[in-house]
């Protein structure tokens, strides 16, 4: 099994996706896990990679014990799968919420990259004739719906 982790951006009432050229479909920002990488700094590197976008994770839920000098909790993911199509061993990702780093609202997407030659914002409405995966269209969907920084979608 391989590991992978993506990223759900939503600003203004639309979620951003990059079409990916292997898998000629719009999906998140994402891929592997490279060695010494936390899931949720996977999600970071590759958005960045694929976007040029500065962002960080953003938890799912609240935390449940504080940094001290044994434990530091991690962004938690909203949703975790196993996928088969375009893998040629299934993969387990992670998908985070993330948000773009304080002071980078203005920068803009570079998503001409090796892996992608594009990226969007969507709005729900253009989700169900958007080229794509049936779990990205529920993931998007849920995204835009339950995004947890409501400042952060409609700051100008």
């Amino acid at each position: 099994m391989v590991y992978c982790c993506s990223g759900y951006l939503v600003e203004d009432g639309r979620v951003l996706l990059v079409h990916h050229n292997r898998f000629d479909k719009w999906v998140p920002p994402g891929g592997h896990i490279e060695p010494g990488e936390s899931f949720a700094g996977t999600a970071v590197r590759e958005f960045k990679e694929e976007t040029g976008l500065v962002v960080e994770a953003i938890s799912s839920q609240p935390p449940v014990h504080p940094a001290d000098h044994n434990a530091t909790p991690e962004p938690v993911p909203f949703y975790v799968d196993i996928e088969r199509e375009g893998f040629p061993t299934p993969a387990l990702v992670q998908f985070f919420y993330v948000k773009r780093q304080p002071g980078t609202r203005e920068q803009a997407v570079e998503a001409e990259r090796a892996e992608v030659h594009g990226a969007d914002w969507f709005s729900l409405d253009d989700l169900d004739s958007l080229k794509t995966f049936d779990q990205v269209r529920s993931l998007a969907r849920f995204a835009l719906l339950n995004y947890p920084v409501a400042e952060e979608r409609t700051r100008p």
